[in-house]
């Protein structure tokens, strides 16, 4: 088994993209080099690639759905503050319509008293 320059170099940019360090992009040009041709340690540099796209692309998508949850929740607090409003509203206006309407009946009652005081007079 001889050493592949191909592999080398592909196992080389290998190493410097997932560790970007000079032990991980040596280790990675030395297993190219002595493992495999080139067209596999190409293959495998492709694929590798393909990974990392396809990882980016995952976590953006989950930042998306993280960021529409929040919208979620916080689209679901509004509204039950909506509704605990408009609840206490309707509960202030059934107060008042009740008030309003003991209200009329003391009025009818003092109109009453009122006409009978004035037949005792008369």
């Amino acid at each position: 088994m001889g050493f592949n320059l191909l592999g080398a170099l592909a196992g080389g940019a290998q190493g410097a993209i997932f560790g970007g360090n000079p032990l991980s992009v040596g280790l990675g040009a030395l297993g190219g080099g002595f493992g495999g041709n080139g067209a596999t340690a190409a293959g495998g540099f492709s694929n590798s690639t393909q990974n990392l796209l396809n990882g980016g692309y995952l976590a953006e998508t989950e930042a998306l759905n993280a960021q529409n949850m929040m919208f979620q929740l916080q689209l679901q607090a509004q509204s039950e503050q909506f509704d605990q409003m408009t609840s206490e509203r309707s509960e202030l206006m059934r107060e008042s319509n009740q008030l309003r309407m003991i209200s009329m009946e003391q009025r009818k009652a003092d109109n009453e008293i009122t006409r009978e005081f004035i037949r005792s007079i008369g």
